[in-house]
């Protein structure tokens, strides 16, 4: 699932999310969330908050990142490690990796080919079974390469 980019696609993806993990909506948790779902470019915590207070002036860093744990707990968002940098907040729940470019630190998500699964490119041991992925490649990536 991919972030839809419209005020109105947001706020229904994001209520749709909220109602099945069971999360405990608040006024700052929403403008977290909408800030996340319309973020193409893997944000920061810090990159969160400084847009979260665009339109929430009183909101903390402390509410945000309280806000993406709790959402990342309940599988809304995802929360992402690269190496030694800051970690990065990504709204696509679709089955995928991503691309860290060594010169720029940008990050894409990457898909898997059409009709491939895990199972089908890694050499998993007999039974086991991919419940997510979470995995970085590192490399570069042309300027001409867009977000979506």
């Amino acid at each position: 699932m991919t972030a839809t980019h419209t005020p109105i696609g947001i706020r229904r993806q994001a209520a749709s999310l909220v109602k099945r993990a069971g999360v405990r909506m608040t006024r700052q948790r929403h403008v977290v969330l909408e800030v996340v779902l319309s973020s193409c470019d893997h944000p920061t915590a810090a990159t969160i908050y400084e847009r979260c207070r665009q339109h929430l002036t009183g909101i903390s860093l402390a509410t945000v990142y309280n806000s993406l744990e709790a959402m990342t707990e309940a599988g809304i968002i995802n929360h992402l490690h690269f190496d030694n940098g800051p970690s990065r907040y990504c709204a696509n729940l679709v089955p995928h990796v991503h691309m860290q470019d060594e010169v720029n630190d940008r990050v894409i998500d990457v898909q898997l080919k059409e009709g491939l699964r895990p199972e089908d490119v890694f050499d998993l041991p007999e039974g086991a079974r991919v419940c997510r992925m979470d995995a970085c490649l590192h490399g570069f990536i042309p300027d001409t390469v867009q977000t979506v």
